[in-house]
């Protein structure tokens, strides 16, 4: 009795189990062939919509059963589903419908893992499939990025770029060129905006690529300035702490600060911040040029300064002082440069104005010769 029970229930397993196994597999056929009607060209369409949506239905079933959970097809299914989810909550959000955040770095995850699946799969049954549909993806991003950057709209060239780069991630693939090209739009398009003062949608754009690229010392340099001109000397100096961090012997960190102080009229900050960069590099010749202009025009300033106030002033004589000793400092650092710029006639000429002032009349005379044989 007992053993022809075992056997019916065993007849009754073994009918059965390919029933579900077939089931489990029909889920990733289902969602296959509705993957097969979606094109990112017609997301706009309800129906394309509806087709992402019902294809995930069938592949999260497949993948929470045991049968289906490591299969190759349900993995590069669910890879393409759960991009495809991104597409059209960007679509979406064109539209007016901001996205849940949260929920698209749980679809990029997911989307990622099964990515990595498949590349992995030592049979690599879909791993050329799997790099087609990133591929296709990234040349179509690149190459807006491109068809924008040559109409020097930079803004639109960052998204492009920066798309692509994303994109190339999904299969663990960093796109260089991408991340280059990032950057220089980045810094195109923040120049563009931070002349007419639109510091907001500056910020916007930096922080976008601060974001994806958060150790990028040219993007952190951008944040740096854009808040600097912004009078936002806390966030600048969270900026500039985190670049060091990264690179504590980087001298275009202290170059940047030293320019944007002399714009915002903090002269002996500028100072500090342009000698701390020669410091770094004692050769860095941008830096003593900014550095050498910078002390000779802050001199001027003090001399005016004092010419302003009546004669009789006690501190007439302190600025005059102290537009005499910064126009010292000047000449330290410009003769350092001009040894190695003889033929630069601006600086030649900043020369022999410091000497004359100073009253260094023969060393006056020898710049301003020099400065006048250079035609």
């Amino acid at each position: 009795m007992k053993a022809n029970f075992f056997t019916a229930a065993l007849g009754l397993f073994l009918i059965s189990a390919p029933l579900v196994s077939t089931a489990q597999k029909k889920n990733v056929t289902d969602a296959a062939m509705l993957m097969k009607k979606y094109n990112p060209a017609t997301m706009m369409d309800p129906a394309s919509k509806k087709n992402v949506e019902e294809a995930k239905k069938f592949i999260d079933l497949a993948a929470a059963n045991a049968e289906t959970a490591e299969d190759m097809k349900m993995h590069f299914y669910r890879a393409q589903i759960y991009y495809a989810l991104i597409e059209l909550a960007q679509m979406d959000a064109q539209k007016g419908t901001m996205p849940d955040e949260k929920l698209l770095e749980e679809y990029a995850t997911t989307s990622k893992a099964s990515f990595k699946k498949v590349l992995d799969d030592p049979k690599k049954t879909y791993q050329q499939d799997a790099e087609f549909f990133i591929k296709m993806r990234v040349e179509q991003y690149f190459n807006m990025g491109i068809t924008f950057y040559n109409k020097k709209n930079f803004e639109l060239a960052t998204q492009g770029f920066m798309a692509a780069y994303m994109v190339n991630q999904f299969i663990g693939v960093e796109n260089k060129e991408a991340y280059t090209n990032t950057t220089l739009s980045v810094n195109y398009a923040v120049d563009s905006l931070l002349k007419v003062k639109s510091y907001d949608k500056a910020s916007d754009i930096a922080n976008m690529a601060y974001k994806m690229m958060p150790k990028n010392i040219d993007v952190i340099i951008t944040l740096i300035n854009i808040n600097l001109q912004k009078g936002d000397m806390t966030t600048a100096e969270k900026y500039l702490n985190e670049g060091l961090a990264i690179d504590p012997k980087n001298k275009q960190l202290y170059y940047v600060l030293g320019t944007s102080y002399i714009d915002l009229k903090q002269y002996q900050k500028a100072e500090e911040a342009l000698t701390k960069a020669i410091e770094i590099d004692p050769n860095y010749t941008e830096a003593q040029y900014q550095l050498g202009a910078h002390l000779f025009n802050w001199a001027n300033e003090l001399k005016y300064e004092a010419g302003a106030l009546d004669y009789k002033n006690p501190k007439v004589a302190e600025l005059e002082n102290q537009s005499t000793e910064t126009l010292n400092r000047a000449l330290v650092v410009l003769e350092k440069y001009i040894d190695k710029n003889p033929n630069d006639k601006t600086v030649l000429d900043i020369l022999y104005k410091t000497h004359y002032k100073l009253g260094h009349t023969e060393k006056a005379d020898e710049y301003k010769k020099r400065a006048a044989a250079i035609k």
